[in-house]
């Protein structure tokens, strides 16, 4: 019987285990992305908020032509640069998306776009912001009516 208890013991964290990383598997599906088509590098700045993880730390270079991609369960607060619109969104866990950017672009040296991408979108999920033609887009999701998010893409443009 003795050797029973550990064996029990074995089992029961095994499937502990197992249960967590289920419950944390629908969480490296999203991500937030961040490009630089600006022609030059560029410095980032964040604000993280609601308990939100850093993604990178305030200043951090992205070099031109270059994206980085990072992963989270769920995210809140906004991306600037200087010269661009802040860009601030929300991805939750659960694929439901919010996010806003000015269109008031035309006179600022970096354009900026946010788009949300999944498969498939649900709701009313449109591209927010600028781009380097300086076309302008809806600048929030009207009413937060945007779903089946698994990724925030923020795109800097040279004009």
């Amino acid at each position: 019987m003795a050797a029973s208890k550990p064996l029990a013991l074995l089992l029961l964290v095994a499937l502990s285990a197992t249960a967590m990383s289920a419950a944390g598997q629908g969480c490296g599906a999203h991500k937030v992305t961040v490009q630089n088509l600006c022609g030059h590098d560029l410095n980032l700045g964040i604000a993280a908020v609601a308990d939100s993880k850093v993604l990178f730390p305030n200043g951090w270079l992205l070099p031109n032509g270059k994206h980085e991609s990072f992963d989270v369960c769920s995210w809140s607060g906004s991306v600037s640069a200087q010269g661009a619109a802040v860009a601030k969104f929300h991805l939750g866990h659960d694929g439901g998306a919010y996010y806003e950017v000015s269109t008031d672009q035309a006179n600022m040296p970096i354009r900026v776009s946010v788009t949300p991408h999944g498969s498939p979108l649900q709701g009313h999920c449109p591209t927010a912001g600028c781009n380097s033609g300086n076309h302008c887009f809806e600048h929030s999701v009207p009413g937060g009516n945007c779903h089946g998010v698994t990724e925030i893409k923020i795109v800097y443009y040279n004009p």
